[in-house]
């Protein structure tokens, strides 16, 4: 069964609620999920948003995405509009899904196999569109030259978009992050109201 996970803005320095809300999940046994936007390129200010800001009309944000046990508990803490060493919750949203692109192209076998491995091995809920098909080529005449000449004679990429249950996508897009032969694009969220 999947579980339920809710885009959360709160108010105040991102530095300051990371640590807070992990704090929060550590002191309460550690149960429950919390991604930050910034770690999934989620919460990029506009520029009248960055310019509200900096005059002082509007104080800065952090956009979470939490599993309903972590909003349940930032609701106790933070909610009903009063503000807890200087955060204030502004909104929550469910999360009906989440997605976004990947593409990559890799001249390692070894880099190949980890990434073939974990784009075949997807957890339920998530899915990868097109379905994950990469393109293989094996050059035996290419073999032994150098890096970044037209001849390899090793290449897999793919491209596509990942897209399920928010958690799984979330886990996803980290592991596939940690390879910098992968391009992502931002996350994007198909919301509901909270």
């Amino acid at each position: 069964m999947s579980k339920d996970y809710y885009e959360v803005v709160v108010e105040g320095h991102p530095e300051y609620v990371n640590g807070f809300v992990h704090g929060l999940i550590a002191g309460r046994g550690g149960a429950g999920d919390a991604f930050f936007g910034e770690d999934f390129e989620i919460d990029e200010e506009r520029p009248l948003e960055i310019l509200s800001r900096l005059v002082g009309l509007r104080e800065e944000h952090t956009v979470l995405l939490v599993e309903e046990t972590v909003l349940g508990l930032l609701k106790e803490v933070i909610g009903g509009g009063r503000r807890e060493g200087g955060m204030k919750l502004i909104s929550t949203r469910k999360i009906r899904e989440a997605s976004f692109k990947y593409s990559f192209a890799t001249f390692s076998r070894e880099t190949g196999a980890a990434l073939d491995k974990l784009l075949t091995s997807i957890p339920p809920g998530v899915f990868a569109e097109p379905p994950y098909a990469p393109e293989h080529r094996e050059t035996p005449e290419g073999q032994g030259v150098e890096a970044y000449t037209p001849l390899h004679d090793y290449e897999l990429k793919a491209a596509g978009r990942i897209r399920g249950e928010c958690g799984g996508v979330c886990r996803c897009y980290e592991l596939l992050k940690r390879h910098e032969v992968v391009e992502l694009g931002p996350m994007e969220l198909s919301l509901t109201g909270a």
